[in-house]
Order: C-alpha cells, then sequence, then structure tokens
C-alpha cells in the first residue's frame, strides 16, 4: 500500500484546484453519465466536480496565506494489485477505507481533530498509462501513454490546508502535511509525520480487511532497501532472500511428490509385466 505526496498535475497548489478537479474528470470525459464515478467525502457518496472546487477554493480564500503558499493539498493512496485482489476490486471498500485513511490523516497532526473538521474530497480512478519517468518506457519495453496492465485502481484525495470554518471569512487552523519539526534524535515533535501516517494507513488495511501483508510488501522494508545505510539493506536484502526461497517450498515439494508418485507408477506397472 502506497500513500504517495505528489500531484498528478504540474504547477502549485497555491491557486484554485479547478486544474485539478478537471484532470481527474478525465476517465468520466469518456464515459456515459450513468456510468461516470463521482467524487466522494467523509459522508457524501456522490459529489460533484463543481461542488469540490467550490468548497475547497472558498475554504481557502482569505485566511491569510502569503503569495505562493499552499491553498490546498493532493495525494495518491497506491493499493498493489495484490491487495486489489484482495477486496475485490471493489470500489465500497476502497471508499470505506479512504475514509479511514483521511481519520489517520486528521488524528496524525496531533490537534485533536476528526476527518469531519477538514475539507477534503477523493475519486477513485480505474486506469493508468506509462509515462516518460517509467523505466519500462525508458527500456523501450513499453511506449508513453501506453495503458498499464492489470487492475491499476487508485485513489486521489483533495484536502484544504485549512480546518473547516466555523463561520464565513472566519480565519481557520492550517493543517499542512509537508511540515514538521523534529526534536533531538530525529522524533517528530510537533507537525505532520508522513512515515507514521504511510505505515498506519498500511496497517489500517490489514486489520480493516484481514489482509496478512509479507514483509517484503510492508513500507519499512521498501525504505530499508533504499536506505544509505548499508546493514539496513543487507538485512532487507536478506530477509527477501527468505522469504522467495520459504515460498518456492511448497512448489518444490509438490514437484517431488508427483515424481515420487510417477516412478512408484512406473516400478508398478513394470512388476505387472
Amino acid at each position: 500500500m502506497v500513500t504517495n505526496f505528489s500531484s498528478p498535475i504540474k504547477g502549485t497548489n497555491s491557486g484554485s484546484c479547478q486544474r485539478l478537479a478537471d484532470y481527474l474528470e478525465k476517465e468520466n470525459n469518456q464515459l456515459a453519465p450513468s456510468q461516470r464515478e463521482d467524487f466522494f467525502s467523509a459522508s457524501n457518496d456522490k459529489v460533484s466536480a463543481l461542488d469540490v472546487v467550490a468548497s475547497i477554493d472558498q475554504n481557502g480564500a482569505a485566511q491569510g496565506l502569503k503569495s505562493g503558499q499552499d491553498r490546498f493539498y493532493t495525494f495518491t493512496i497506491d493499493p498493489s494489485q495484490k491487495e486489489l485482489a484482495h477486496i475485490g476490486n471493489d470500489p465500497e471498500k476502497l471508499r470505506d477505507y479512504t475514509r479511514s485513511v483521511m481519520e489517520n490523516y486528521a488524528q496524525n497532526f496531533g490537534k485533536g481533530i476528526e476527518s469531519s473538521d477538514l475539507v477534503w474530497f477523493a475519486k477513485i480512478e480505474y486506469n493508468r498509462s506509462y509515462s516518460h519517468e517509467d523505466k519500462a518506457v525508458q527500456e523501450g519495453t513499453a511506449q508513453k501513454g501506453q495503458p498499464k496492465e492489470g487492475d491499476q485502481t487508485h485513489v486521489h484525495v483533495i484536502v484544504s490546508r485549512f480546518k473547516e470554518r466555523e463561520m464565513e471569512q472566519q480565519r481557520s487552523m492550517s493543517l499542512s502535511p509537508l511540515t514538521n519539526h523534529r526534536q533531538a534524535g530525529g522524533a517528530i515533535g510537533n507537525g505532520f509525520d508522513r512515515v507514521n501516517f504511510i505505515q498506519t494507513n498500511e496497517s489500517r488495511f490489514d486489520q480493516q480487511f484481514g489482509y496478512k501483508r509479507e514483509l517484503t510488501e510492508t513500507f519499512a522494508h521498501a525504505k530499508a532497501i533504499h536506505s544509505e545505510h548499508q546493514p539496513n539493506r543487507l538485512a532487507a536484502r536478506e530477509q527477501q532472500i527468505k522469504d522467495q526461497i520459504q515460498q518456492s517450498k511448497p512448489q518444490i515439494q509438490e514437484r517431488t511428490s508427483t515424481q515420487e508418485q510417477a516412478n512408484t507408477q512406473s516400478q508398478s506397472n513394470s512388476l505387472s509385466r
């Protein structure tokens, strides 16, 4: 399970979220109205793009931001194909899970707020295409713009920088997931701990859907693999090899058993002759 703080479009988040909302309507533009995927929120399964833009933009207006400062944030929730298969690629389960992620998001600020205190919307998308950044395109095995294979379902989230206003024009609490303040030793003193957020999302999926996550599927393992600290990389690689050996044992045992049965049958046939 990957939670990725990046925008699918170029530009800043300091103005309206109109361009982002328009981009997230790209799959709907090719579908009949009855087949289109709506935005959803903490309490509503059907929200129009028009209402998304109005709510996010209005909540970020007149909040005392300097020019160029973010008014909203966006991130994606990217289940693996194995995780999608576990939940049957069920959009209703993904909506429920996204709401759990947004509870984690709110709690991770340590301000005593809940998801319902935020202004956020999410949209499920079902397709992905190769870009110039993909290794397959760089190696020439896929073309830019080519649809990716298998289930590619993922969720885009747009969330206001500010807690929902209690009264119109009243300034509200600023909440940036890109800011944290570390204490001595590297611990997060206050702000938003992105590592904790990602790991909590991972464990929440496992608990919510009874998913048995292998070590090699964890964020901690991926982080260790890419660590600059050599012992971490070696330990992660060693565990990966152990897991691969463990997974191959049933197949080896099955092949051995099949061969033994074939040999026994062959000997039996020889004796009968």
